[in-house]
């Protein structure tokens, strides 16, 4: 048999299996797990490489996508301006600067140097942000070819003068001095025939104004048309007291009417039988759109009338009669204010007055016996 010995090599003089330098003891041990070490590095090295790989496909991807990205928003990017009056899209512009708010501002300008006037655009004007390219080119446009494509399209309230009678709008002209004009030619009209006094305060009878208002274009009037509505009557009713010696024939054509429109206009009151002394009816009148009212003052010298004083004397017969003093006219400087209405007096009053003689009395004796 055998010595064990000589068929088992020494422990340091065995091979690992696969081939190599034999396996040593001790500090040989770390020995073998350096060469261990440096078996396993190639296996790492391949990892590594693995791993390089890995992260250079990923960075392909991502260029890929932003790549893609940079595609898509070049195509659907907006890079113009689509301008819109009410629904209907007029035209596209390049760029995103222009804003409604400046074509507005823009659209009213031009508008008001051509009208006269300030305007106001009735419709509403929007931009979107919209991709231009594809069947939307055909629509790009520049603003000089826009602007009076718009201004064709707009519709537009102009800024006007309105002439107003007690809050009512009676008339209305281009601007204010195109009013001033009509109110100035309805008080010539209407003023008295024979003219008023230099100081002669000059007015309305009713409250007349002049306000500003956005309004269609088509509801300005010509000069002329104003004054003629200014100028114009209406149907209208006052009061009227019956004074004796009336009758209603007699009244109806007082105020240019017929007995049947008074009746008519007095319902309840039985007319058509008899009407009284003091009685007040309703009679037509024609009442203007609106009234001038003048009021001149006028400085009078006046006749200021004696006086009359009489005495008695019972010592003397009743039909004794002397005058023991004469009398006197004395003379006085009166101040009179005169209102007039569409030229017609309706008052006349002394405001103030100023003697300048003494009027002296007449003084009569008679006898009482």
């Amino acid at each position: 048999m055998a010595d064990s010995n000589t068929m088992f090599p020494k422990r340091d003089d065995r091979v690992p299996y696969g081939g190599g330098k034999p396996v040593r003891s001790g500090r040989g041990s770390r020995g073998s797990r350096s060469n261990r070490n440096q078996q396993n590095e190639p296996q790492k090295k391949r990892v590594r490489k693995s791993g390089g790989k890995k992260l250079n496909r990923n960075a392909l991807y991502l260029i890929g996508i932003v790549v893609i990205l940079f595609i898509v928003f070049l195509f659907v990017r907006k890079n113009g301006s689509a301008v819109y009056i009410a629904e209907e899209q007029v035209g596209i512009l390049e760029g995103r600067d222009v804003t409604a708010e400046e074509l507005t501002a823009t659209l009213e300008s031009q508008l008001e140097s051509i009208v006269g006037s300030k305007v106001q655009i009735n419709e509403e004007i929007k931009v979107e942000g919209v991709h231009i390219g594809g069947k939307n080119e055909k629509d790009v446009c520049t603003m000089e070819h826009l602007l009076p494509k718009m201004r064709n399209m707009v519709t537009y309230k102009v800024e006007a003068a309105i002439i107003t009678v007690d809050g009512g709008k009676a008339a209305i002209l281009a601007n204010k001095e195109a009013a001033e004009a009509v109110l100035k030619q309805v008080q010539t009209d209407l003023m008295p025939e024979g003219g008023v006094a230099e100081d002669a305060e000059i007015g309305w009878q009713e409250k007349v104004e002049i306000i500003s208002e956005f309004v269609e274009s088509t509801e300005i009037l010509e000069q002329e048309d104003a004054v003629a509505i200014l100028e114009s009557t209406t149907e209208a009713t006052q009061s009227y007291t019956i004074q004796s010696g009336d009758a209603l024939y007699l009244i109806a054509s007082e105020f240019s009417t017929t007995v049947e429109k008074l009746i008519e206009l007095n319902p309840g009151s039985d007319l058509s039988k008899s009407i009284r002394v003091g009685q007040v009816i309703n009679v037509p009148v024609q009442k203007p759109k609106v009234s001038v009212k003048t009021v001149e003052t006028q400085v009078l010298t006046a006749v200021e009338p004696k006086t009359y004083e009489t005495q008695y004397d019972d010592t003397k017969p009743s039909s004794y009669q002397k005058v023991i003093q004469q009398g006197k006219a004395g003379q006085k400087k009166s101040t009179i204010q005169i209102t007039r209405v569409n030229g017609v007096v309706i008052e006349e009053k002394e405001v103030s007055k100023e003697i300048i003689q003494e009027a002296v009395p007449e003084i009569i004796v008679k006898g009482t016996q």
